[in-house]
């Protein structure tokens, strides 16, 4: 693709750091009564002394247990869903990429569709989580492409 101008490091991180902000506060609104939840289990032990009797320890532990799974796995695949679903959309990016007015497209210069998208949502998850230096992939080549990036022959560029 001859003639775009790469959206750059900078960009990118600020653009992943704002959708880290957005994604915690809905985190935040979303996941706030299951601690109380857990909470209000609590203070009915509390009521008795401290003391639950076999049926009502299991189910407190099975509810904890659960919502403690339900955290996991809401804060492992909301994003990837995110992040795959707004760069397949016709905005070619997440709202922290809107926000820095860069988007994402094949190396052709298409949108992604919605299968790259989400292969690049996952590995950049996977990535990103085994080892944060991966993110600095795209300072040492051309096209500024990050391992995600890569698998899928995907550039960020302005969208400007």
């Amino acid at each position: 693709m001859e003639n775009v101008k790469l959206a750059g490091f900078g960009k990118r991180f600020l653009a992943y750091f704002i959708d880290g902000i957005l994604l915690s506060i809905v985190f935040s609104i979303v996941l706030i009564p299951f601690g109380g939840i857990l909470g209000f289990m609590g203070m009915k032990a509390a009521e008795n002394g401290g003391e639950m009797s076999d049926e009502a320890a299991v189910a407190t532990a099975a509810m904890a247990g659960l919502s403690v799974g339900g955290i996991i796995l809401v804060a492992l695949v909301v994003p990837i869903i995110y992040d795959a679903l707004m760069t397949a959309s016709t905005k070619q990016g997440t709202l922290g990429k809107m926000a820095m007015k860069i988007k994402v497209v094949k190396e052709t210069g298409e949108p992604l569709n919605t299968s790259d998208a989400f292969i690049r949502a996952v590995l950049k998850s996977i990535l990103g989580s085994a080892c944060a230096l991966l993110w600095f992939v795209c300072l040492f080549n051309k096209q500024e492409q990050n391992l995600h990036d890569m698998a899928v022959k995907s550039l960020v560029v302005s969208a400007e």
